[in-house]
């Protein structure tokens, strides 16, 4: 079985995205009905593809696709599809999909134009039990971090637009409590996953490098993104932090969440490379 048709699949599912981000902002330019229904049609549609590709992938190789960026990149644009799906069902409120399709829209774009590397032998200190519980903890994490950003991005926008009559977004965007809830909740879960990352990474490290800990550079960006987000949790609940000041510390953690990801991986070289 090759993993092409995988492939086919996830380009497939790309375009939808396309489609599907175009109808969410036509929709809320026009506040029509039919966009949004037709833009969550196509999320849906491109989910399901982008979903049969990542199974077919792994059933061609064997394994979960995350040894190099254009794989990795398959899965967080896929997770980040998923939850922002999970986010407009529990809200209610396609206005969402004008800020995170795009952004999900963007990451499959940065998969589609990796090359299309697909390895199928893995080197000895991967072939662990520990890594499929390593990286899905961090497919959730980043992709609820994703989702929390564009929340901030949109309570900012939104508490600048209510200090304007008749707003083109006041008009247009959730509630600033809403909004603030959902940066919590998204940031609350992604946490967690960052938390059970770090423990299923200490413990494969040892397996694989016989130390818990080396401050190799994605280690270590995985931690300072960790204590971003610990910060924003400890702000909130022992601070009383709510609003604007949490929504700008959320998006700082997101820009370390990009740099954990991206920058490490292209910049700086380590144990992690591959990834």
């Amino acid at each position: 079985m090759t993993e092409h048709l995988g492939i086919i699949l996830f380009k497939t599912a790309f375009w939808l995205y396309v489609v599907s981000a175009a109808c969410y902002i036509m929709r809320i330019i026009r506040v029509q009905s039919v966009a949004g229904k037709s833009a969550t049609t196509f999320l849906l549609a491109g989910i399901i593809l982008h979903t049969a590709s990542l199974v077919w992938i792994t059933i061609a190789i064997g394994r979960l696709p995350y040894l190099n960026l254009h794989e990795y990149l398959l899965m967080f644009s896929w997770g980040a599809a998923v939850l922002y799906a999970a986010t407009e069902l529990l809200t209610k409120d396609r206005s969402f999909g004008t800020f995170a399709m795009p952004v999900v829209t963007l990451l499959a774009l940065v998969a589609y134009r990796e090359p299309e590397i697909i390895q199928r032998s893995v080197m000895p200190a991967l072939q662990s039990p520990w890594r499929v519980p390593h990286i899905i903890s961090a497919v959730l994490a980043y992709s609820s971090f994703t989702i929390a950003y564009v929340a901030a991005a949109m309570y900012l926008v939104r508490e600048k637009a209510e200090s304007k009559s008749g707003s083109f977004w006041a008009s247009r965007l959730p509630a600033l409590k809403v909004l603030d809830r959902v940066i919590y909740r998204a940031i609350a879960f992604g946490f967690l996953m960052q938390t059970v990352l770090l423990i299923t990474g200490a413990i494969w490290a040892q397996y694989a490098w016989g130390r818990y800990w080396g401050w190799d550079p994605k280690e270590t960006w995985a931690l300072i993104t960790w204590l971003i987000y610990a910060a924003y949790l400890h702000t909130r609940i022992t601070m009383g932090w709510r609003g604007r000041k949490s929504a700008i510390l959320a998006a700082i953690g997101f820009v370390a969440v990009m740099f954990t990801f991206f920058g490490v991986s292209k910049l700086l070289s380590g144990l992690h490379s591959y990834a």
